[in-house]
């Protein structure tokens, strides 16, 4: 906190006579001559009175010894706040209220007895002083005597405050993705339950999630040995992740189990005599990779193809890579088994960037810098050398603790500044840092000098101890200070009239309240104040607007790709849910870190920002593409399930062989990756439809049972779900339609 402590007592050495003279002001030099009541900040951490442009201190004595004694001070004090509340605004209870007990002195209450002056009306406040995260409530004054066993009874005042937190943030920021991450995990319940892979990752990503999100909110809180409002959200959001795992689980080992119960069943029943009519477990060979062969492993196929032979017998699925891993498989000792091969098609697009070759060429080369001429200024023939300036002024003579003209008109000061660095805005901590060349202009009578041939003198900031300068000060700065390399620097000039132009060199780190609500769109007006005890406030007052390239390029352009990569997942085959799921949990953490990582760097405020709009309204379309595909996988195991019981009732008796092709159906489990695009359905009736052939390579163990007949040709039929196609063009109008509604209001 930054105050002006005033403090009020009566002196009566200090009584002086005057007719025409209310008060005499002095500057903090007479400070250290004189009594002031020694108090101190209990609690504090740290404490600093304000020395720029010189100590900010007013010393005011008036005819029957009153006195006024004014200095500006920056407190850092001890807080305690009632956390177990944190974040949870909703009771009276839950409002952390400080103290800021200032008034202490060495002295008993037998010695000195502090009071506050005008009781509740003595404590004032800036009407503009404003908090990103909470709203100030009220302010009020008490006082209380405080014991210390080793010196007595001292006086003591309070100044309480009570903040009410804003929620709104931590709202956006901490419940919402907890709430999205829970939601985010119940997709799992309506992918089929065969896809493992898809699941498991969809959980395990979701829980590593929340534990990120839980360790964010605890970074920036004190270790307390008791639960807050926020943790017991989070970690019951937790639990709630954590079960959605465990019931994948708990519903696979029950699939498993009752998929162990059936086989055994099957496997006590008379076989068919004409072929085999129960189910078949599929086995890979050596074609296939590791990663194929896991999202293939423990899963049934319904058998279509029969042969002659009674003995049950294993159906081995090649895919041909290439030409020359199917002569080594055809070499390898596979002979006698019979399968079916999925030619490969690869898409004259891929072989064209497989040979595609880029190379490039860097130069380098240097420039030579010729380094500039030192410029040098003619000599200044109209001076010349002193002795003994002090003596030509005549320092000794004065008494420069006060201004000139005491007791007259006010004395004018102007004013000039030369900003030379507009160092760093920081959104954070709503400042600027800002260095300037402060310049005063007065004149002082009492430094006139005779003098023929100099026009004017210049000293260093020795002789500004000595002499009285304007009692100046930054208002509503946080830090400043006068640069002191390799000398002060400052600089004192002197005219023979008793004109004077002080100069120093000086940055100061001030406040300006900045509205974000059109962040990164925004424009910001800020403002330094320079005032004096005289009450005198000058203003300098500029505006920033600022650029929005880089906001372009590190946040609107990656959230605008997560959001059109999101659709990707709309041209993928609804039955690869390997790849689908993993892609829109993949773009939703994306969106998560670009989230988090722009409201790293600003600050808490309680009001909804245009880049919040923006990363949020994408974040609901990525979050809303995870959805869609689930309930395309959801939609299409039901409807998958009543064709698969229509042809149950419509089931020819068992023959001795086909007579004509038959359709060929894969579970939903088969990625495009895994048999690629091999994992189909039969089309449905005004659907567009892609045709892929695959050929059936059956074979006989004896060679006398080959024919040239015994090959065939089945159709297979692509079949894209109607969600999906609409999907295609409502999800990329929806975003465009938004993007033309947020740029036409922010820009």
């Amino acid at each position: 906190m930054t105050l002006y402590l005033r403090h009020y007592w009566k002196d009566e050495h200090f009584f002086f006579p005057s007719t025409s003279n209310k008060s005499m002001t002095f500057d903090g030099r007479l400070v250290k001559k004189i009594w002031v009541p020694d108090v101190f900040f209990v609690h504090s951490k740290r404490s600093f009175i304000h020395d720029t442009t010189t100590d900010n201190i007013m010393l005011r004595v008036f005819p029957d010894g009153h006195v006024l004694y004014s200095l500006r001070k920056s407190i850092v004090a001890e807080h305690v706040a009632a956390m177990n509340h944190f974040v949870e605004p909703m009771c009276l209870s839950a409002v952390p209220e400080s103290h800021l007990t200032p008034l202490k002195n060495a002295y008993t209450d037998e010695d000195l007895m502090l009071y506050w002056k005008n009781g509740e009306e003595s404590l004032k406040i800036d009407e503009r002083i404003s908090l990103s995260q909470f709203l100030i409530q009220k302010f009020h004054t008490t006082s209380r005597l405080a014991f210390y066993s080793s010196t007595g009874w001292c006086n003591r005042l309070y100044i309480s405050f009570t903040l009410w937190r804003h929620i709104f943030f931590f709202l956006l920021q901490t419940y919402f993705p907890a709430t999205l991450m829970v939601m985010l995990s119940w997709v799992s319940f309506w992918i089929d339950r065969r896809a493992v892979p898809a699941r498991v990752s969809l959980g395990i990503t979701t829980v590593l999630t929340m534990s990120t999100i839980i360790t964010g909110v605890n970074a920036s809180m004190p270790r307390v040995s008791y639960i807050k409002a926020v943790d017991i959200y989070l970690w019951v959001s937790f639990v709630f992740v954590f079960l959605s795992v465990l019931e994948c689980a708990a519903v696979n080992y029950l699939t498993t189990v009752e998929e162990r119960k059936e086989r055994k069943h099957r496997e006590k029943q008379m076989p068919c005599t004409c072929g085999i009519s129960h189910t078949r477990t599929m086995m890979l060979d050596g074609t296939y990779s590791e990663s194929d062969a896991n999202s293939l492993a423990s899963y049934t196929r319904t058998q279509v193809v029969s042969d002659e032979q009674e003995k049950q017998e294993k159906m081995v699925v090649r895919l041909s890579m290439s030409s020359e891993s199917t002569a080594t498989k055809k070499k390898g000792g596979l002979r006698g088994y019979r399968g079916f091969r999925i030619i490969k098609n690869t898409h004259a697009i891929d072989k064209a960037h497989r040979l595609r070759r880029e190379a490039s060429k860097e130069d380098d080369g240097g420039r030579h810098k010729k380094g500039s001429p030192i410029l040098k200024r003619s000599p200044d023939v109209t001076k010349s050398v002193l002795t003994k300036s002090e003596q030509l002024l005549r320092i000794d003579d004065h008494d420069f603790s006060m201004r000139p003209s005491f007791g007259g008109p006010a004395i004018p000061v102007g004013v000039d500044v030369q900003v030379e660095s507009l160092d760093t805005i920081s959104e954070v901590d709503m400042d600027f840092t800002m260095t300037l060349y402060l310049r005063h202009y007065w004149k002082d009578e009492r430094l006139s000098f005779q003098s023929t041939n100099n026009l004017s003198m210049t000293f260093d900031g020795r002789l500004v101890k000595k002499i009285w300068v304007p009692d100046m000060f930054f208002v509503h700065s946080k830090r400043s200070f006068i640069h002191d390399t390799t000398t002060d620097n400052v600089m004192l000039r002197v005219h023979p009239d008793g004109k004077v132009l002080y100069s120093l060199r000086v940055t100061v780190t001030a406040m300006c309240n900045m509205d974000f609500s059109r962040f990164p769109l925004d424009t910001q007006s800020c403002s330094l104040e320079i005032e004096s005890c005289w009450y005198n406030r000058l203003y300098i007052t500029f505006t920033l607007r600022r650029h929005i390239f880089f906001f372009l390029l590190q946040t609107y352009f990656p959230a605008t790709l997560m959001v059109m990569l999101s659709w990707v997942s709309f041209w993928i085959d609804r039955r690869a849910v390997p790849a689908r799921v993993p892609l829109g949990i993949t773009t939703v953490l994306t969106m998560s870190t670009i989230i988090t990582g722009v409201n790293a760097s600003m600050p808490r405020v309680s009001y909804i920002k245009a880049v919040d709009i923006y990363l949020w309204v994408s974040f609901v379309f990525v979050f809303l593409s995870v959805l869609e595909y689930a309930a395309v996988n959801y939609l299409s195991t039901v409807q998958e399930r009543k064709e698969r019981k229509m042809r149950d009732k419509s089931q020819l008796p068992c023959t001795c062989g086909p007579s004509h092709p038959q359709p060929m159906r894969m579970d939903p489990s088969y990625s495009e990756g895994d048999l690629n695009t091999g994992s189909y359905g039969m089309p449905g009736n005004g659907d567009r439809q892609e045709r892929i052939i695959v050929h059936l390579a059956l074979g006989d163990r004896r060679p006398t049972s080959r024919r040239k007949g015994s090959r065939g040709y089945v159709s297979m039929w692509i079949d894209t779900h109607a969600i999906d196609k609409y999907s295609r063009v409502i999800f990329p109008g929806a975003y465009i339609l938004f993007n033309i509604i947020y740029w036409s209001i922010y820009c």
